[in-house]
């Protein structure tokens, strides 16, 4: 047996889990020894005894590591142990690192994630709550910023679908395995994830069933994963909050989006803000905070990378431009007045997600601006070169 195989058995293993090995680790050395291990050597660890002594030793009783890697293999799901290159760097920095990652979809994103924000927020969501995430989502999408959250209901669910709409790469992490996919009403949008170069994770095994305990576990990977977490919308026993206090306790950013006073949807929001999260009205607000990271000054998204050609005039503002046609169907509506993002998605007949992330391209070149009340206006300074 290898050490990745060892991982496996371990996480496989019940009532062992993470911080219980790093402490068998330290002690002898590799997976693989802990495995080998006499009982009476185990049972001699503290926080292991005579029971988990057991577990261990005779590990064989405990788990079934030949179905486990059948059903792996039977689902197209690849295993990601602490031995793999492609486990995430970030994740690997929190106190209680998964053992192993169960990934279905693209399993070296994993690996090569760079920048990532965590975007989540409450089940029960309203009208201003998925707005702000679908800006936020597309904003990270179009920056090349991957972004990472629950598959859950709500604030969860509009993140994913926003940054599929835009293109990017988004990561869904499960408090259960991947055969048991919660909730059942997202099973087709983890398939779309997986199909469009994201990826499904958990850290449990395959048959593993979701219960009370599993999702504070899922909550501390997405923010471990992640330079920060971005809460949008929460009431005050919101998962969400854990997540963000988790976020904090692996020294990560937190930020969250302020809303309503007298919503109940607002209060988490606003009492993390009182205890020093970063405001953020946009994603410009998220870039500024991580300026200083190697290769993400404030300046690192222009209007050249954006393929900006020729400028436009505001007679014609789609002249020269290499943009998409609902780039250029929101420039032809907009003309030379102004309008309230509402107006043009009702005008344009789209998609929600596809105008919002035209107008968060068009702002990031420049070509529009937006001002007060969410009314969007041509960028004449941009135009007039």
């Amino acid at each position: 047996m290898d050490n990745r195989t060892a991982y496996v058995v371990l996480n496989l293993l019940p009532g062992i889990g993470p911080l219980r090995v790093n402490h068998l680790l330290s002690l002898f050395g590799t997976p693989q020894a802990v495995l080998a291990a006499k009982r009476a050597e185990l049972a001699r660890v503290p926080g292991i005894g005579d029971r988990l002594a057991g577990v261990l030793h005779h590990w064989e009783q405990n788990c079934s590591l030949e179905n486990e890697l059948a059903l792996v293999k039977k689902a197209g799901v690849v295993l990601v142990t602490r031995e793999d290159d492609d486990y995430p760097a970030l994740l690997r920095e929190i106190h209680d690192p998964p053992l192993c990652l169960y990934v279905r979809g693209n399993a070296s994103l994993l690996g090569k994630l760079g920048v990532a924000i965590a975007i989540v927020g409450s089940r029960r969501t309203t009208h201003y709550g998925i707005r702000v995430a679908e800006n936020l989502a597309t904003a990270a999408a179009l920056a090349g910023w991957p972004v990472v959250s629950g598959l859950a209901r709500g604030i969860d669910t509009v993140a994913h679908q926003a940054t599929l709409s835009a293109n990017g790469k988004t990561i869904a992490v499960l408090g259960s395995g991947l055969a048991h996919v919660y909730p059942q009403q997202n099973i087709d949008l983890g398939r779309r994830i997986a199909e469009s170069a994201g990826a499904l994770l958990s850290e449990f095994p395959m048959l593993y069933r979701p219960d009370k305990r599993t999702f504070p576990m899922r909550n501390r990977v997405i923010s471990g994963m992640t330079q920060g977490t971005v809460v949008v919308e929460a009431g005050l026993r919101s998962g969400s909050l854990i997540t963000a206090g988790q976020a904090l306790e692996q020294n990560r950013q937190v930020f969250a989006v302020p809303g309503k006073v007298d919503s109940p949807q607002s209060r988490g929001c606003h009492a993390l803000l009182k205890d020093g999260a970063r405001l953020v009205e946009n994603f410009d607000d998220i870039l500024d905070e991580f300026s200083q990271l190697p290769g993400l000054s404030r300046g690192s998204i222009t209007p050249e990378r954006a393929g900006v050609g020729t400028p436009a005039t505001t007679e014609n503002p789609g002249a020269d431009l290499q943009l998409s046609d609902t780039e250029r169907k929101l420039l032809s509506f907009l003309g030379a007045n102004e309008a309230s993002i509402d107006a043009l998605i009702s005008a344009l007949g789209l998609p929600t997600p596809a105008v919002l992330g035209a107008i968060v391209t068009l702002e990031m070149r420049h070509i529009i601006r937006q001002l007060p009340g969410r009314r969007i206006v041509l960028n004449n300074r941009a135009l007039a070169g």
